[in-house]
Formats: C-alpha cells, sequence, structure tokens
C-alpha cells in the first residue's frame, strides 16, 4: 500500500520504517531513488557499469533510513545525502584494497562525470576557475559533507570560511569583499581546499 506523502514528514517515515512499517521504508525509497541516480551519474567510471554504482548509492540509503535519529538536528533529507553520498566515496576509496569487486578498476578521479561527456573528469571539476559551475559546487559540497561528518576535518578555519561562501556559488572577489581579503588570497585558499579534498580521497 503506498501512504500518503502529504500525511507524513519524511523525518517521520524514517521512523516508522525503524518500527518495521516497509510501506514507509518503501515511500522512502522510491521518493529518493532519482537522488540516488543523479549523486550516481557524478561519481560515475569507466570500467564499472553505472548500477554497480547506483547500487552502492542504494545501500547508503537503506543505511540512514535504518540509522536516521529523529532526535538529531538534520532532516532525513540531509541525512540521506549524507549517507548516499559516504556509502558511493567509501566503495571509490576502498576500490584498491578490492573490497568492491564492481569498482575496483580505478579512482574516479581520473574517470569521466557523466557517461555522456568522457572527457570530463573529477578532477577537472576541481579545476582553478574563479567562478564555480553548479556541478562543481554539488561534487564540492558532497564531499565536503562526507568528510565532516565522517569525523575529519581537514581544512583550516579560513578556509572553511572561504569554502562556506564559495559554496554559496559566489565568485572570489565577492568572497574577498565579504571576508576583507583580496582576491588572490581567496583563490589560494580554494586550491588548498581543491587539493586537499583530493588528497583525502587519495589517501
Amino acid at each position: 500500500m503506498e501512504l500518503d506523502n502529504c500525511t507524513y514528514s519524511d523525518d517521520q517515515l524514517a521512523v516508522m520504517a525503524q518500527s518495521g512499517d516497509l510501506d514507509a521504508e518503501e515511500t522512502l525509497i522510491r521518493k529518493y531513488k532519482e537522488t540516488v541516480r543523479l549523486k550516481s551519474q557524478m561519481y560515475f567510471m569507466v570500467g564499472a557499469d553505472e548500477e554497480d554504482v547506483v547500487q552502492e548509492g542504494m545501500i547508503g540509503l537503506f543505511k540512514a533510513i535504518r540509522q536516521y535519529d529523529v532526535d538529531k538536528d538534520a532532516s532525513f533529507g540531509t541525512f540521506a545525502s549524507i549517507c548516499i553520498t559516504r556509502q558511493i566515496i567509501s566503495a571509490i576509496r576502498t576500490a584498491d584494497r578490492d573490497k568492491h569487486k564492481a569498482l575496483n578498476t580505478s579512482v574516479s578521479l581520473n574517470k569521466p562525470v557523466k557517461r555522456e561527456n568522457e572527457d570530463v573528469t573529477l578532477a577537472d571539476t576541481l579545476g582553478t576557475s574563479a567562478m564555480a559551475n553548479p556541478e562543481e559546487l554539488l561534487i564540492i559540497k558532497d564531499i565536503v559533507y562526507y568528510i565532516l561528518h565522517n569525523g575529519d576535518n581537514i581544512f583550516s578555519r579560513f578556509e572553511m570560511q572561504v569554502l562556506n561562501e564559495f559554496l554559496k556559488g559566489k565568485d572570489y572577489e565577492t568572497i574577498g569583499e565579504d571576508l576583507g581579503r583580496n582576491a588572490k588570497s581567496i583563490d589560494n585558499a580554494i586550491q588548498r581546499t581543491k587539493k586537499k579534498i583530493i588528497d583525502y580521497l587519495w589517501k
């Protein structure tokens, strides 16, 4: 039986699913399946079937449903987004240790971001442009959320300030004006954060 999405919030559905309500679980899975697919496309890798990456994302969604704590500040949607990203990135990071057979050919930093544009890699999206594009912002935001919610903080206080403004889509000059720094200082901070992100995923 399909539940009325207007009757219950996602937070409530998660609690119901944890109590064994299969209809609530099915409703959440159906609602967030497209989110999983969109995130999976960002991490598409040559040598791995796209559905394998989707499967990792779905595992993350299942974990989110089972582990969500309604007493915490985060909404289920935010928590699910983090869990989906964490599962996909974890699969990528453990690929070299051969724990995920379908993903063991390479790390996505050197692989296409999307199937339809096989010349654009994740490393390319973390390039040196002074103006971020929506795809770059989404990828960086996902990875930063993963890093911070995985108990790690590899960024300095200033880098986090710059990163927060950068993820709002601001250019370097605007960020500099807001933080009282010149554009070059902002550029240097962004490049340091991007290098740290790449190094973190490779470690």
